[in-house]
């Protein structure tokens, strides 16, 4: 019998043992400085330092089912818990709860926060809780099962990727019209409409064919092996629009929303990150949260209130920002967008808000309309307003607003998991996240995971992912990505309409 010989060089040493290491030897120099830090007077510059140690555990809590994942083969910045992981929860409650820790975000409603010791870690445990609830139900088997059987209604038909460019452009023309058409109703941009007419919820839905093309034309030229002259018209178009877009919005979050969207255009296009692009994303990441946050900070003071304008006012505010922008001093505006931003980024402290209030105030939501949000809200979405026109809307965030904030001129962060605290209690907020979580598996699975590549499948799937805000109300979500995949569908309709044209034209110019 031959011996068999082995070449050194084909071994390959196995990296969890290592990564293992590397993790408890985190975790326990993390806790020797955290004991060091107690022991010291260090903490005594921390407000809140006894929070570190809280939200410590929730970045582990966090990263487990992306850990999992990554385990399984199967991480993805397209799976909906690693984007709903790093997109919102990661930056919003670990980076945000440090902020907060540290003393770099003192907002002025900390005093609302009732017994800041005792609340404040109760408020980490259920964002454990509700996020576990949420990972919980996205590796149920059962989202799995129905995303496999809904699969089989959606196309499966697709076009050539060139003769979506023109229809993609055509969608990203309707978009943008009107996206006009809402500036001047007072439906887009910063700024608050007093009253809301019947079809003006029509209207601000119709402006999301903006953001669909916007994918759909990203998902094309990612979709080319090489770039032609096309693609980089298409791309000048896309950046071109993006920026304007951003201009017009005036909030802190428009560069970064672009910057989403290329990303899971990227993804879902079958593209894979390497050290470049992780490189080149982390850049692009960064300047999109630093120069938004400039521009929303600047362009908020420029603007004064959210009162509606007319057209040329709102555009007059946007040119007065660039020029206060280029004459201010750049160290004290970039000083002041960073304590902006350690405030924006935490929403750790507005959802303590609720949890140390949501007991004594539960008895005066009916008065603002707030009680019971979430059943009412899923009652009522399947009438459009055009039927019923004086529907009422449950989850209003200007009368959450001045219940909890005292300030109804301002919409503060609630959070899902807020939102199901107040409706349910604690018990709640595990169980409707678990539901959420089994929807988003569902979704995912009859249209990106073990499913062929195509523009219907990616878009529906983007507009479906990003409708889901895990900054607002729990009630909202369900009606919102009915209403989102509703219009999504229809632009994608149009889009093939004049897919099919353009695609026979190409056909028989070939033969």
């Amino acid at each position: 019998m031959q011996a068999r010989v082995i070449d050194p060089g084909s071994i390959r040493p196995d990296p969890q043992p290592v990564l293992i290491s590397v993790g408890v030897m985190g975790a326990v120099l993390f806790t020797g400085l955290v004991l060091l830090a107690l022991n010291s007077g260090i903490s005594e510059s921390f407000p809140y330092f006894f929070l570190i140690p809280w939200v410590a555990a929730l970045a582990v809590v966090l990263l487990i089912p992306s850990a999992v994942l990554w385990y399984q083969g199967k991480f993805s910045f397209d799976n909906p818990i690693v984007f709903a992981t790093f997109s919102y929860f990661f930056p919003a409650f670990v980076l945000g709860g440090f902020a907060l820790a540290a003393g770099l975000s003192q907002p002025p409603f900390l005093s609302n926060i009732q017994d800041a010791p005792t609340n404040l870690p109760f408020t980490v445990q259920l964002i454990m809780m509700g996020f576990a609830g949420l990972a919980v139900g996205y590796f149920l088997p059962i989202g799995k099962k129905i995303g496999e059987i809904s699969s089989r209604f959606f196309l499966k038909r697709a076009y050539s990727d060139d003769s979506y460019l023109m229809p993609g452009l055509v969608l990203l023309g309707i978009g943008m019209l009107n996206s006009a058409l809402s500036l001047s109703f007072g439906l887009f941009g910063f700024q608050q409409a007093t009253e809301y007419g019947t079809y003006d919820g029509v209207l601000f839905l119709a402006t999301l064919f903006w953001l669909e093309a916007s994918f759909l034309l990203w998902y094309v030229v990612f979709r080319r092996h090489d770039f032609n002259t096309k693609s980089y018209i298409t791309i000048a178009i896309l950046v071109v629009t993006s920026v304007a877009k951003a201009l017009f919005a005036g909030n802190r979050s428009s560069l970064l929303q672009v910057f989403f969207v290329v990303l899971l255009a990227y993804v879902l296009s079958g593209r894979k990150f390497k050290a470049r692009q992780y490189a080149l994303a982390t850049g692009l990441l960064l300047v999109a949260l630093f120069v938004g946050m400039i521009w929303g900070t600047t362009f908020r003071a420029v603007k004064g209130s959210e009162d509606r304008v007319g057209a040329s006012e709102y555009t007059e505010s946007v040119f007065n920002t660039i020029d206060k922008l280029g004459n201010d001093n750049g160290n004290s505006l970039l000083g002041s967008s960073f304590t902006a931003f350690a405030e924006r980024i935490d929403t750790l402290s507005s959802v303590a808000v609720v949890v140390s209030n949501y007991e004594q105030l539960a008895p005066f939501e009916e008065s603002y309309g707030l009680d019971n949000n979430i059943i009412r809200d899923l009652e009522t979405f399947l009438i459009p307003r055009i039927i019923w026109n004086d529907r009422p809307r449950a989850s209003e965030p200007r009368k959450y607003s001045e219940l909890y904030f005292n300030y109804a001129e301002n919409s503060f962060a609630i959070t899902p998991i807020a939102d199901l605290l107040r409706n349910f209690g604690v018990i709640g907020v595990p169980l409707g996240m678990l539901i959420l979580g089994i929807i988003l598996r569902s979704i995912y699975r009859a249209l990106v995971e073990d499913q062929p590549r195509g523009v219907w499948r990616a878009t529906l799937y983007f507009m479906s992912l990003t409708a889901v805000s895990y900054e607002g109300f729990y009630g909202a979500i369900i009606p919102f990505m009915f209403k989102v995949g509703v219009t999504a569908i229809i632009g994608l309709t149009i889009v093939s309409v004049l897919a099919k044209i353009f695609d026979g034209r190409r056909l028989a110019s070939a033969s």
